[in-house]
């Protein structure tokens, strides 16, 4: 039987076709370099030698959104491996307050100077300081490693923590697995961290233009799993990025996070309840609907947690503000909107909200008379 083989003809065409794709490649790569697409923060390794989750420090990088970078800012990673412009310095003594939360704190898409912690730095100047702890994707039992932490090296006087609808969800081992961060598990300890080392691909990756473009700017890997998660205004399966409704043992996990959270708060700051304050944020989008909208909204698993979480820290001395009632006056004063046309975290109005309903506490003001 004769085999086959390919001809110099077939040869040459599959050599042609791997050219043009590899230049290709190489032209859309150089192109992005010239474009803002989003570099990205680079979480550092997450072990025993670095057991907080932070970022790579002393780097300024491009962080922009959507594939036709609809929103594009600026982000200054400081000499502590955080999002914010000011360096973190334990030998001050100055009056500290620590904002601490997921993505809405890193607020990536937002200017240092309009953010909730650049507001309030700006608003006690010289008198103190104001120093943010954030990622996105933390979630309750984060919040408490970051509150040690800070609490260890910085020493704050009072806290703050952005409460928002995947925060209960992200504080579950069982639920949630991404790498690095702490979880709550059904253990003596109350929960475990998740070793984490850049993987040699992921670190080849960072610094391609062309793939940082396709994983942070196109979120091409949604795409692949077809995740149809929020499609506008009117899809009610979705309330504050999280499952409208969750079954009862769901929610009885949620509730038990909750607990875990608070029961573990005091130690963790090391202030007294009344010098912690937790921002709750409020129904958006459906605050700007038709009162069904909201009334759906109020009834999901966001509407029952966040009453939960606001009754349970009330009953052990730690200031709410829920961030609804606020928004919603404001909302009717000045008709704008607290997020993004692309996307739903807080714009600079609804951090502005945000600092002029924390620096009105008696947690800041005692801190900053």
């Amino acid at each position: 039987m004769m085999r086959w083989r390919p001809t110099r003809t077939v040869l040459y065409a599959l050599l042609a076709v791997a050219l043009s794709v590899a230049m290709t490649l190489v032209a859309a790569e150089l192109a992005l370099r010239l474009l803002p697409y989003n570099e990205g923060l680079r979480a550092l390794a997450v072990d025993a030698d670095n057991p907080i989750f932070r970022f790579t420090p002393d780097r300024t990088a491009v962080w922009s959104e959507g594939w036709d970078f609809a929103i594009v800012n600026t982000v200054h990673v400081n000499n502590d491996g955080f999002v914010n412009d000011q360096d973190y310095d334990p030998a001050a003594t100055t009056p500290l307050f620590a904002v601490i939360g997921d993505s809405y704190v890193e607020a990536g898409i937002v200017p240092y100077e309009e953010t909730l912690q650049g507001r309030l730095q700006r608003a006690i100047g010289a008198r103190g300081r104001v120093y943010s702890f954030a990622a996105s994707g933390a979630g309750l039992s984060q919040y408490l490693v970051w509150a040690r932490y800070a609490r260890e090296r910085y020493r704050p006087g009072g806290y703050v923590f952005v409460i928002i609808g995947n925060d209960f969800a992200e504080s579950l081992h069982e639920r949630e697995h991404s790498p690095g961060f702490h979880r709550f598990e059904r253990q003596p300890d109350g929960g475990a961290v998740l070793d984490y080392e850049p993987s040699p691909t992921r670190r080849v990756l960072r610094r391609s233009a062309l793939a940082m473009y396709l994983i942070t700017n196109v979120k091409v890997q949604r795409l692949l799993d077809l995740d149809v998660q929020n499609l506008g205004e009117r899809d009610r399966r979705w309330v504050a990025n999280a499952p409208a409704a969750e079954p009862a043992a769901v929610l009885a996990e949620f509730r038990w996070a909750v607990l875990r959270f608070l029961e573990l708060l005091p130690e963790a700051t090391g202030v007294e309840p009344s010098a912690i304050v937790l921002v709750i944020d409020g129904f958006r989008p459906e605050m700007y609907g038709p009162a069904e909208a909201l009334a759906l909204a109020e009834g999901s698993t966001w509407g029952e947690m966040r009453a939960y979480l606001a009754h349970e820290a009330r009953a052990r001395g730690v200031a709410v503000v829920d961030m609804h009632p606020v928004f919603t006056q404001r909302y009717a004063r000045d008709g704008r909107r607290f997020e993004f046309p692309t996307d739903s975290h807080w714009n600079g109005e609804g951090h502005g909200a945000a600092a002029d309903a924390v620096s009105g506490t008696d947690a800041f003001r005692r801190l900053f008379p």
